[in-house]
């Protein structure tokens, strides 16, 4: 009873079809799985020529990019230098820690607010 019911379902009867076509393709079986590894290892090998190019150019490349970046921070070192000169410092590096906030500090009471402030 359970083999009648299997040739009348659909679902049965297409997997049966897909068998049989599977079947009688086997002769062309090798072939395509051989022809499916060379595709793949060519593929491979393409991928691997083009990951050696990028290596290389980065290689070359990374010497340019390193004088690039060597002339910006000169650039802006000497942008910081020029803006501590113009704000009255000396510019860094030059033994002056008065723009340098750290340390103790202590409040002037030279206005004449805060003395008026102080004596009420």
């Amino acid at each position: 009873m359970n083999d009648q019911y299997d040739r009348r379902n659909a679902a049965w009867r297409a997997a049966q079809q897909w068998r049989e076509k599977a079947q009688s393709s086997s002769r062309w079986r090798g072939p395509k799985l051989f022809l499916a590894w060379v595709v793949f290892g060519l593929l491979m090998l393409i991928g691997l020529v083009i990951a050696l190019v990028f290596l290389l150019v980065g290689w070359l490349a990374m010497p340019l990019l390193r004088r690039r970046f060597r002339k910006r921070t000169e650039q802006m070192r000497a942008q910081a230098e020029q803006a501590a000169r113009r704000a009255g410092g000396h510019g860094p590096g030059s033994g002056n820690r008065g723009n340098v906030i750290e340390g103790d500090y202590s409040v002037d009471k030279s206005s004449p607010e805060s003395d008026h402030n102080d004596r009420s």
